[in-house]
């Protein structure tokens, strides 16, 4: 060994085989240093506010968004922007205006009801929601009084509400804004809880008197106050003085009973009903009403017997979002747990889970200092942390791939070594993980084209990771894998009768073995029934029924998914999407109870007007970060941008006629439009008479005609606007933007349109199409400095429904195309790619038309979920796909049964695993959490029956057989060879009419072939599975030896044998007699053979090993090359699982004849350890000649075997490396007789070589 250091490693498989230490040393240093630097450069995640980044950014509304918002922030008193050319004069305005609010409150706490309220209702106070708990009206003297007892016990008990309550001058908690507490200031009651039945009635009778004037504008706050504050009204004089007392009915219809109460269509009922009340606290929201939430308001006692608390506006969705994303953070924790205890149960080794997990932790790590360092992301969305729930989910499953090729190349050849091992296993895997790994990233990579920044950066790191991941699977696992076989496993320890006797906790440990071991026996049985034998007849059989069943799904997915009733669009904007589960009051406060009052519904509801702003001066370019909502940019001048030449000034003038004569223009008389600017410029210079004293006034007088010059018009507006300012009036705003110097920079124009603020997205489609076009053909018209304007309104909801109504499609439909487009650079076979992609495709819709009967609303996380949906449905069909394409056989039915029997029970287990990961998120609060795994079981469930069942039955119609349908490049030499009659001697049936035809061609197309078969060596025979299929073919080349000849009675001495078992060992010894030996002892050996002497070495081996057989664990001189074979593989523990996919896994007769490597004959006793083989009652009646219950007859491969003087076929080289196993010897083959006394059968071999293949 110690030339191993100096030696140079031959291949990549050499290199795992002999430095697997090295390989896993070199990958931690460099997860460890990508990690540190990860952590240690820049800023950390920060996730404080959760909800950033779940808008589009980079689409045309969306730059206009980001460019007005920034000129609304840099616009005021020493900032870039001013409404005024004068900055004292701004400062003065500002003061004058504070002074004026001051005012005002006084104003209003002295007039506004008899100084019992602390000034009117505000948004910014916290808000409570009730409902009837009777689902009745809350217009009755219980539900009122039932109101303010709730009140008081959940809110004004807590110990903190005296801390954040305002305060009256008495410094005493000022009362709520309740429905009761106005009805007792109205009849001068002490307390809500005194007021009588009789104050109910009349305050009806009241509010019935004064809705009329309410709902038709007449009846506003300025009409509040002393005679004088009205008279400056003239609306106000229409309402009678009972309907302004106190305010009071005001207040009531605009903010504490629903719009529907006393609404014009509801006026006449006898009897209105209200649904809904809301009580204004006194406390202001924000991060200070989390100690009263959480104690009093967080559980679902909120209710009496006549009222409930529904919905609530506390200020703190945000903040106790982050509360909750931390505390259900154990729920993706126990969902993480739940697929690494599904891999460790799989595989029975906890250290392969440990290697597994630190697999996945070390790609996440590299991924994320690649996306932050590498790639320079300064953004990182909590979305992001979903990766580690998908990335697991990944890696489970190529996990399970990878262990259970690994144990067929045990099986297949237990003497080759650990270097063979690797080398086979990597062939297959390799190829897998290539295919599926590029074609999942790629998938991830495609939703990069979405304009949501959150969906951008998800993409881009989940991508990243899977790379990532696949360098350490094609690393660090089978790294792991050799070194788990070198120093760790082990095999049965061998411990004598007296040590598990001589004490009781030691006779009850070895019972509950039994027990176990029988549970592992039972379930890898069944196992083997379920997906070797049961699941790939059903599929081939039943194809017709699979194909027809999962199109129609499919196309019933995409009907639902497109056509009706489709997914349906967010109707808040990103500021107020939903992070909880709808039941949440949080929650239901923003999608049910908002618009249900009038203050909400006039300003974010669809009952306001939508305003036009066009804007002159800036350019709508966002140069901020585009991954990084919190870069906004700075502001792009138009440095061509005049307005004073005369040709503006006319355009100017005539665009403020056009606006007024459009139908979309709404005349608004309490909101001043600034379209019109120029004509009330033109006003202001005709009212100013020129003076003969004053000559700097006759600057600005109707002297001068228009247009005018461009010095007068700059002075003469800044002048028009100083005289506006003295009378205080900040909001004045003639749409003029001057930077520090005064110099006029931007110009921003605004008015009201006749279209409402709509959810609908068609309603707002229209309103921002006809907008956008006539703006367009206007500024295409204008002069040189004015064609620069651009347009925006309150879009942020139809820019964010736009965008995923447009761009959800069309990831999916590219990620699909990217998949198509890997597959087949990967497969080179068209038609597996395209299966491949229709399988997936289908598992998409079928998702999606599930997800919208769920009725989920295609939010930002809905559609980052929807987004990822392709890459989540690879891996499955990616494993049959290679798996048949890899496959032996010529004939597609033998190759659906092949890949079926490698794939499914991996498959399955990573399906079953990722379901019980979703199901343990359910509970959660955050809704991502609880979306994502509601959408991991049904993507992997769905994805696991289109792979499983539609896949496999397209390719038992049109599956490629032999090269058909793979592209061929002129520079390739080899192709991959199948034999001429690989195509029969590969078949798979179930039985039925293909089972005969299949034979009847091989009868009539094989004549001149000389077919070898054993006659009946059974005294009975069984109608078992095998027997329906074994005995209904033949083949020119018979079969490898089946699971059912492997008789042998050597096995390693188990832990503590039971003292019956032994007793039962002990008497089939006596009885047997010279049986026994002849198990031992090959039967070739035994008569007369010209191959004798060669074989003197393995006959000795053998005998030495049948006397003496001892179990041990392995060390490193167990892998000496100069070890004997069959040393090796009677000391062999597999690392197979429990029901395995190679679970005695075997392609005998009741599957397909095949062209497998030599040495299959031993799979059953490779994939399970002879410490678990109990000795079966059916040995005592045992017979020469006996096939366990199985057959009547016995076919051979006839090839090289452990008789044959040939080299091992290992150890030859070929072309390909798919045929890399070929026959290397032409004598003849002794097929040893049953019987000793009867001579054995010497068959010459046929001159053809037939190929085998190795994975």
């Amino acid at each position: 060994r110690h030339d191993k250091a100096f030696r140079m490693p031959k291949s990549y498989s050499q290199m795992i085989a002999e430095w697997p230490i090295a390989m896993l040393v070199l990958c931690s240093l460099m997860a460890v240093v990508c990690t540190l630097a990860g952590l240690l450069v820049g800023n950390l995640p920060d996730f404080s506010e959760p909800l950033m980044g779940f808008e589009p950014r980079d689409t045309d509304i969306g730059r206009k968004l980001v460019v007005w918002r920034n000129v609304e922030s840099h616009t005021g008193y020493k900032k870039t922007f001013s409404l005024s050319p004068y900055a004292e004069k701004k400062r003065g305005q500002k003061a004058a205006q504070a002074e004026e609010a001051r005012t005002r409150r006084m104003v209003e706490q002295i007039y506004g009801a008899d100084g019992f309220f602390c000034g009117p209702p505000e948004k910014s106070y916290s808000q409570l929601v009730f409902m009837s708990t009777t689902a009745g009206s809350l217009w009755n003297l219980q539900a009122i009084q039932s109101m303010c007892q709730i009140e008081q016990d959940k809110i004004r008990s807590h110990v903190q509400f005296r801390d954040l309550c305002q305060r009256t001058e008495a410094n005493e908690c000022c009362p709520s804004w309740s429905l009761g507490n106005y009805i007792a200031v109205l009849y001068n009651r002490s307390s809500c809880l005194e007021i009588t039945q009789g104050d109910i009635s009349h305050t009806l009778a009241l509010l019935r008197a004064c809705a009329p004037d309410y709902h038709k504008g007449i009846l506003t706050p300025s009409c509040i106050g002393p005679e004088t504050v009205r008279q400056k009204h003239s609306q106000c004089a229409k309402v009678p003085e009972k309907c302004t007392r106190f305010n009071a009915i005001y207040q009531l219809l605009h903010f504490l009973v629903d719009r529907d109460f006393l609404s014009p269509q509801t006026m006449e009922y006898q009897v209105p009903s209200l649904k809904y009340s809301l009580l204004f606290l006194p406390t202001r929201k924000g991060a200070a009403m989390m100690g009263i939430y959480l104690d009093n308001l967080e559980s679902w006692d909120l209710f009496d017997n006549y009222t409930s608390i529904t919905g609530m506006d506390l200020g703190l969705k945000q903040k106790l979002f982050q509360h909750y994303l931390l505390l259900d953070t154990k729920y993706p924790v126990l969902a993480i747990l739940a697929i690494f205890l599904s891999i460790s149960f799989y595989l029975r080794s906890v250290f392969i889970t440990l290697m597994v997990l630190l697999t996945v932790v070390s790609s996440l790590m590299i991924s994320y200092f690649l996306y932050k360092v590498a790639f320079r992301f300064t953004y990182f969305p909590f979305v992001n942390l979903t990766a580690v729930v998908i990335l697991s989910s990944i890696c489970a499953n190529h996990t399970f791939v990878f262990f259970d090729l690994w144990n067929l190349s045990k099986s297949q050849n237990p003497s080759a070594g650990l270097s063979q091992w690797v080398s086979q296993t990597m062939h297959h895997f390799a190829y897998l993980m290539l295919a599926s790994c590029f074609t999942t990233a790629a998938a991830f990579y495609a939703s990069y084209i979405s304009n949501i920044i959150a969906i951008r950066c998800f993409a881009i790191y989940m991508g990243t990771s899977v790379l990532v991941n696949l360098v350490f699977m094609m690393t660090w696992l089978p790294s792991s894998a050799v070194l788990y076989e070198r120093y760790i496993a082990t095999t049965c320890i061998y411990k004598p009768e007296d040590y598990w006797n001589n004490t009781g906790h030691k006779r009850v440990t070895l019972s509950l073995h039994y027990i176990l071991r029988g549970l592992q026996n039972t379930l890898s049985e069944t196992s083997k029934l379920l997906f070797e034998k049961l699941l790939p007849c059903g599929v081939i059989k039943f194809r017709y029924i699979w194909i027809c069943w999962f199109a129609a799904l499919a196309i019933g997915g995409a009907y639902i998914s497109c056509s009706n009733p489709k997914l349906k669009l967010p109707t808040l904007e990103t500021s107020s999407v939903q992070v909880f589960r709808l039941s949440h009051p949080f929650e239901r406060y923003d999608s049910e109870y908002c618009h249900q009052f009038m203050f909400e519904r006039m300003e974010h509801g669809e009952g306001q007007r939508m305003p036009v702003t066009i804007v002159w001066g800036i350019l709508p370019i966002d140069n901020g970060d585009h991954f990084n909502p919190k870069s906004n940019g700075t502001l792009v001048t138009d440095i061509t941008f005049t307005i004073q030449n005369p040709d503006a000034q006319k355009w100017l003038l005539e665009f403020c006629q056009k606006v007024k004569n459009k139908t979309f223009y709404y005349p608004n008389a309490e909101q001043k439009s600034t379209v019109c600017f120029m004509e009330d410029f033109l006003r202001w210079m005709d009212s100013r008479q020129c003076s003969q004293r004053d000559h700097s006034f006759n600057l600005c007088c109707n002297q001068f005609s228009f247009p005018y010059g461009s010095e007068v018009f700059l002075h003469c507006i800044k002048m028009m606007l100083l005289e506006q300012g003295r009378e205080g009036t900040e909001m004045y705003d003639l749409g003029l933007r001057f930077d520090r110097e005064g110099n006029l920079a931007a110009l921003v124009l605004q008015f009201q349109t006749i279209y409402h603020y709509s959810f609908n997205y068609s309603k707002a489609k229209q309103f921002y199409e006809e907008i956008n076009l006539w703006v367009t053909e206007e500024m295409k018209n204008a002069p040189v400095g004015l064609q620069n304007g651009w347009f925006t309104s309150k879009l942020e909801l139809y820019n964010l429904q736009h965008s995923l109504s447009t761009e959800t499609m069309v990831v999916m439909g590219l990620s699909i195309a990217i998949s198509f487009v890997v597959l087949l650079l990967t497969t080179w076979n068209v038609l597996l790619s395209v299966f491949s992609v229709t399988a997936i495709a289908g598992t998409v819709l079928v998702t999606v038309g599930l997800l919208v009967l769920l009725e989920w609303q295609l939010n930002a996380v809905e559609s980052l979920f929807i987004s990822a949906a392709v890459g989540l449905s690879v891996d499955f069909t990616v494993n049959y796909c290679i798996s048949y394409h890899l496959c032996p056989h010529s004939d597609r039915l033998s190759r659906v049964a092949f890949s079926l029997k490698q794939m499914s029970c991996a498959t399955a287990m990573a399906a079953s695993a990722l379901f019980s990961a979703g199901v343990i998120m359910l509970p959660a609060t955050v809704l991502a959490y609880r979306k994502l795994g509601i959408f991991i079981m049904m993507i992997k469930c769905i994805s696991c029956g289109f792979a499983s069942f539609f896949f496999q039955s397209l390719c038992c119609f049109f599956g490629p057989e032999k090269n058909c349908g793979q592209i061929l490049w002129p520079c390739a030499h080899t192709m991959k060879d199948y034999s001429d009659d690989s195509g029969l001697n590969g078949s798979f049936a179930c039985g039925g009419n293909e089972k005969q035809n299949r034979l009847r061609k091989v009868q009539e197309s094989n004549t001149a072939n000389e077919q070898y078969e054993l006659q009946p060596l059974s005294r009975k025979l069984s109608d078992s599975f095998d027997n329906s299929t074994s005995t209904s073919k033949l083949s020119n080349r018979p079969s490898v030896l089946s699971e059912d000849t492997q008789v042998e009675d050597n096995r390693c001495p188990r832990i503590g044998m039971h003292p019956s078992l032994e007793r039962e060992r002990q008497n089939l010894q006596e009885t047997l007699g010279d049986q026994q030996v002849g198990l031992c002892q090959c039967p070739a050996l035994q008569t007369s053979s010209p191959y004798k002497h060669s074989s003197s070495g393995p006959e000795i081996h053998r005998e030495r090993l049948c006397r003496d057989c001892r179990c041990r664990k392995y060390s490193p001189k167990s892998w000496d090359g100069h070890l004997p074979a069959a040393d090796i593989y009677k000391i062999h523990r597999c690392l197979c699982s429990l029901g395995s996919s190679f679970d005695m896994l075997n392609i005998s007769s009741e599957t397909s004849i095949s062209d497998f490597e030599q040495g299959l004959k031993l799979a059953e006793s490779a994939s399970s350890c002879p410490d678990v083989l109990e000795l079966s009652d059916s040995y005592s009646q045992t017979e020469r000649g006996y096939l366990n219950s199985k057959r009547d007859t016995l076919r051979l491969d006839l090839r090289e075997t452990v008789f044959d003087i040939s080299p091992a076929a290992s150890q030859q080289n070929s072309s390909s490396w798919k045929n890399r196993f070929g026959l290397g010897s032409e004598g003849p083959v002794v097929l040893p007789n049953s019987q000793p006394d009867m001579p054995d059968v010497w068959i010459k071999r046929s001159s053809a070589q037939s190929s085998g293949y190795n994975s």
